[in-house]
């Protein structure tokens, strides 16, 4: 590859290609946490901190498989439940969520979208983050598309990988 293509990279290419080298797949995995930690002002409630201090200690060696299975499994819960959320509570069983309501609200007014991009914003970084939680878990899951962009930092990027 030349120089200049690696400059004109996504971050979610640039990443995957970092990701290939195995002595980096837990320097990938931490610098992915770090991304998520960014978005936890616009996640309410527990969920997310909780379960980023699960993903952590599993990459110490400190959690358990089954507790980072547990934690994947209520990230994914909250990507559906941020998916298939209703102001009515009616929509494929799922309760009107007053956490996905309120982060409704922060992602239209730090983003200032509308309601209909605020949704899919919200809709696409619950679902990175829990892309990122499955890649913790099984690192042959690389489920990151080029939308997963918005949800890196450049700065924490440079910091990483320099």
């Amino acid at each position: 590859m030349h120089p200049d293509d690696a400059q004109n990279m996504n971050l979610t290419n640039k990443l995957r290609l970092i990701n290939q080298n195995k002595s980096k797949e837990i320097l990938v995995k931490r610098y992915l946490l770090d991304c998520c930690v960014k978005l936890i002002r616009f996640r309410s409630g527990e969920c997310l901190p909780k379960n980023l201090k699960v993903a952590r200690n599993f990459l110490r060696g400190v959690a358990t498989k089954k507790q980072i299975h547990q934690s994947e499994w209520e990230i994914e819960g909250n990507a559906f439940g941020t998916e298939y959320y209703s102001e009515q509570g009616v929509r494929v069983y799922f309760r009107v969520n007053k956490d996905v309501k309120a982060d409704l609200v922060q992602v239209r007014i730090s983003k200032g979208l509308n309601n209909r991009d605020s949704r899919k914003y919200l809709i696409e970084m619950a679902y990175f983050i829990d892309y990122v939680f499955c890649h913790i878990q099984f690192s042959s899951d690389w489920l990151f598309e080029e939308s997963c962009d918005q949800f890196m930092c450049p700065r924490l990027f440079e910091r990483y990988f320099g």
